[in-house]
């Protein structure tokens, strides 16, 4: 094995050693809304919404979109469910995740390369590629990014990025056609898997004046050279196009958010923005040198805002662009005085374009710290570490100390990367993580209660909203939920008052309108919750849940033709509700209107085959019917979906009751009395069949 091998060899195993125990993680946070509650990524769904959707499969046009638009991000999460026969295995995921991530770690060694491919570098720095690469496979900044699934995103668009960049050079001595054609393509495949990938334009340009400028030709020459100016207006043609046709698909609205996702971005006083946004730059280089301090979300309370000159964080925020003035001093001024652009100076922008559309400076973003954004910058940063250790050693005598040095950092490196994988196998796991680097981060405590509650552990859950409400006292998502659970435990008056001021911080909130509604429907203000209802609507459009409750407050007030008009809405938006088709056949069947719910059920079941409620529906209106047979089907079919459910048992023996199978009808009413010994009306019909047994049954 020759050494080049070796090196791909070295990064490969490094690469599969660090990220294999995420194999058999979960789907955690954000994997939930873009993976498993997203439409988009069911291969029975048509492909064409995945470029109508947004990443998390809302409609990217409407008002409550994030307007991430990551089409073909998706894409690949639907080969990774139909490679596992339809199915959503996690390991297939994550699989996938460190198979991509090996791939972008091997291609950084051709592209630090790449960079160190000039006369003067060439003798002198042949390892530096591959330490630089070493430190970037274990960088434990990544691991939000390969163990996150969402994480997905950020790989694939690194992965074009750094492919765009070792191919650019080579393409511009081919014919000029194929270099533009190349470079829209694959900058607008990146775009589509993150949006922040158009920032390899800028990489680009820089990359090509760093070729162009010869230590002979003076800057306004190279500058001024006919085929750079050309190819540099290309880039620009190239960036506009994208960007129009990216902002032409979100309606050239911009996302909305709260001041819970980015506090500094709602921060009245413009120093107050300016001190914090610098204040978490200066974060993000620190996450970059040492990243002990991980968390899977830093908003809300995690970075509080500096709102006062004499802030002790003020101090790091002059520390840091003091260091960035003086490295960016020095650069420059080499870079004048020998007539050169530094390398440094190309490797820095690998690191600072990528971060730019995180930076709240061109348009405010959903968050306060992203680990997976500093996944591509992190390229950067390692060729630089690289870069030190080299001149490091050549300066110094002492080499072997440098050696260990650097191999003691990418052992720690390697161990926290391994420890905060481990982290991310569950949401419990992750979430308690969090609360050491961030104990007052109500979003936090709002995802530790919503695990407790998925996992029935009510108190635990009741203590966790609280928790995030008493930190941030307007977190009106913790109180929607809070009240949801309150709600349950019929504690009707505070649920509302939660969900009132749950609306008053956030007017839009389709949710909370909602579950307002069904409140008031319960204390009886039924008049209020039709306008909760109505509210709720007008802000989503298509709220399937929402037609199915107003549905049944219209059934409540006797309103019968608007309840089964809500329920058929609902079942329109989402044929899947199984509850709305219930009700709507319940409703028929009460009113006699028996072939309108025979047709209407056998169509809901096309879209719920094992819907346990609707065969029994259908049981009842078949038997009303007298077609025995066929009811006794649909009976025996909900009780084979549904084996503990008393009432389809009784039902089944009312039927063969009335077709005259009392030995059949006795078994099903003793059955149904074994599950429920208060079921009353198997209790009465059973005492029936003795005696007389043409005597008026009492199905349920």
């Amino acid at each position: 094995m020759d050494s080049n091998s070796k090196k791909y060899v070295t990064i490969s195993i490094l690469a599969f050693v660090c990220y294999c125990n995420t194999l058999w993680g979960t789907f955690v946070f954000d994997d939930s809304e873009a993976i498993i509650k997203n439409k988009d990524v069911k291969p029975d769904s048509p492909i064409a919404q995945i470029f109508e959707n947004d990443f998390w499969g809302t409609n990217i046009s409407l008002n409550s979109s994030h307007k991430s638009y990551r089409p073909l991000t998706v894409l690949s999460y639907r080969l990774n469910v139909i490679y596992s026969m339809n199915k959503l295995d996690a390991f297939q995921f994550h699989a996938t995740n460190v198979i991509l991530y090996g791939i972008l770690c091997l291609l950084t060694i051709p592209i630090f390369e790449l960079f160190i491919k000039k006369k003067k570098y060439e003798s002198s720095m042949d390892d530096v590629a591959l330490t630089a690469s070493v430190l970037f496979t274990v960088h434990p900044i990544h691991t939000e990014a390969v163990a996150g699934l969402v994480g997905r995103a950020d790989i694939l668009s690194s992965i074009l990025f750094l492919v765009i960049l070792l191919c650019y050079q080579s393409l511009i001595k081919k014919s000029f056609l194929l270099w533009f054609c190349f470079v829209f393509t694959l900058t607008t495949c990146a775009v589509l898997c993150k949006e922040t990938a158009i920032t390899v334009l800028g990489a680009c340009l820089i990359y090509d004046v760093y070729k162009s400028k010869k230590r002979r030709k003076s800057w306004y020459k190279s500058l001024c050279a006919p085929m750079l100016v050309c190819r540099v207006i290309c880039l620009f043609i190239i960036g506009l196009i994208i960007m129009y046709y990216r902002l032409k698909i979100m309606m050239f609205e911009g996302p909305t958010f709260s001041k819970t996702d980015n506090p500094a971005a709602f921060a009245d006083e413009f120093y107050v923005r300016i001190l914090t946004y610098n204040y978490i730059y200066s974060l993000n280089a620190l996450l970059l040198l040492w990243p002990q301090w991980l968390c899977f979300d830093w908003s809300m309370g995690c970075v509080p805002l500096i709102y006062d000159i004499s802030d002790y964080r003020v101090i790091q925020v002059l520390l840091f662009w003091g260091g960035c003035a003086s490295i960016f001093i020095v650069l420059i001024r080499k870079s004048l005085l020998f007539e050169l652009i530094d390398i440094r100076i190309v490797v820095l922008s690998l690191v600072i374009l990528p971060l730019i559309p995180a930076s709240n400076i061109l348009f405010h973003v959903g968050f306060v710290i992203a680990e997976r954004t500093l996944l591509l910058p992190s390229t950067g940063f390692c060729f630089l570490i690289a870069l030190g250790f080299k001149k490091l050693k050549t300066r110094y005598s002492c080499e072997k100390l440098f050696v260990v040095a650097y191999i003691l950092l990418c052992f720690t490196f390697a161990i926290r990367t391994i420890q905060r994988n481990s982290e991310w196998l569950s949401e419990d796991r992750l979430f308690k993580s969090a609360l050491a680097v961030c104990p007052n981060n109500a979003k936090v405590h709002y995802n530790m209660a919503k695990v407790a509650a998925d996992a029935g552990r009510r108190i635990d859950a009741l203590q966790g909203y609280r928790k995030a409400i008493e930190l941030y006292p307007d977190y009106e998502q913790a109180m929607n939920n809070l009240a949801n659970l309150l709600r349950e435990d019929k504690k009707f008056q505070e649920a509302e008052e939660l969900l009132r001021k749950a609306v008053k911080v956030r007017p839009n909130f389709a949710a909370a309108w909602m579950n307002l509604g069904i409140v008031l429907t319960n204390l009886n203000k039924l008049e209020e919750a039709e306008k909760c209802y109505m509210k709720a609507i007008s802000h989503r459009k298509r709220y399937p849940d929402c037609y199915y409750n107003l549905g049944n407050l219209y059934l409540d007030q006797g309103r019968h033709r608007e309840a089964l008009q809500s329920w058929r809405m609902a079942t329109i938006l989402k044929p899947t509700l199984s509850a709305a088709w219930g009700n709507t056949l319940a409703l028929l069947d009460t009113q006699g209107r028996l072939q309108d719910a025979l047709r209407i059920g056998t169509d809901a079941l096309r879209y719920n085959p094992d819907a346990h409620a609707l065969h029994f529906a259908l049981g009842n209106a078949l038997g009303k019917l007298k077609r025995f047979d066929e009811a006794e089907k649909r009976f025996l079919k909900a009780i084979k979906l549904n084996p503990q459910n008393a009432l389809y048992y009784s039902n089944l023996g009312v039927l063969y009751h009335r077709w005259d199978k009392p030995k059949e009808a006795r078994q099903m009413y003793a059955r149904a009395l074994e599950i429920d010994s208060n079921l009353k009306s198997a209790e009465m019909n059973l005492k029936k069949l003795p005696g007389d047994e043409t005597a008026q049954l009492k199905p349920v």
